[in-house]
């Protein structure tokens, strides 16, 4: 009669240390294998996901309002659009909408009005599907300015943005960065890159903006592609902020 062999009668007292051993060897074995990358037994957690940014915020940069009969601040008004425009291009989550689009929508929203109410700059960036328009104040106050800048919303659901200080003419460019930084904050996005700001020195900066005037007849009459030397030389220094401001169809130095 055959009786069923259990584990114990398999291991003889001389059989013991191999025994031992082959089990050893064997669990050895196994978790090596599980400590393999590719191992099967294993979770593995996913790669880290790339970052996912919104798509750019479309916004409409208009001049600002000057006090009605005061010439001295009409070149002024038309810079600020420029010194906007070169922050606006150093935050990646923002869409400057080009000048040529954004000043004959706001001329013929505005007719022989200059005053940008907060109700133009709504309209004017609905009609340009911008998410946002500026709309701002600039008033003499002693011996400085008084800046105000509104960033009104496209859409009625969402809440105005303001910044509001006194500064001198040289120091609008500094505000206007911290301005956008603020503004940057409220829609929590990233911040402004400001080592990508190319800045124009004083007299460059108001050559460009009293060509923006003729070019689009703000406060002068308008003699559009009339700035070719300007609009030329500007494109040598920094051809993007030259696209935003000025028509490559009317200027074929943008378009190469």
């Amino acid at each position: 009669m055959h009786r069923t062999l259990l584990i114990p009668d398999l291991i003889s007292r001389k059989g013991v240390r191999p025994f031992v051993s082959f089990l050893l060897l064997t669990s050895l074995a196994l978790l090596g294998l599980l400590f393999e990358p590719g191992c099967l037994f294993r979770r593995h957690k996913p790669p880290p996901a790339a970052p996912v940014f919104p798509a750019p915020t479309r916004i409409a940069l208009l001049p600002m309002n000057i006090p009605q009969g005061n010439t001295e601040l009409r070149w002024v008004s038309l810079a600020s659009t420029v010194l906007m425009a070169q922050v606006a291009q150093a935050a990646p989550d923002l869409e400057p909408v080009a000048l040529w689009e954004s000043m004959p929508t706001a001329l013929q929203s505005l007719g022989d009005s200059r005053t940008i109410t907060a109700d133009i700059a709504e309209l004017v960036a609905t009609r340009l599907t911008a998410r946002w328009a500026t709309q701002g104040d600039l008033r003499p106050a002693n011996d400085t300015l008084s800046l105000r800048i509104d960033f009104i919303p496209s859409r009625s659901i969402l809440v105005p943005f303001r910044y509001e200080k006194g500064c001198s003419i040289d120091e609008l460019d500094p505000h206007f960065r911290v301005a956008f930084d603020q503004f940057l904050r409220y829609l929590i996005v990233r911040p402004l890159m400001e080592e990508n700001i190319q800045s124009l020195d004083a007299k460059k900066l108001k050559e460009v903006a009293e060509a923006l005037d003729v070019e689009y007849g703000w406060f002068e009459p308008a003699k559009p592609g009339e700035a070719g030397k300007v609009v030329e030389d500007l494109a040598h220094a920094n051809i993007d902020l030259a696209r935003i401001l000025f028509s490559p169809t009317l200027y074929p130095v943008l378009g190469k």
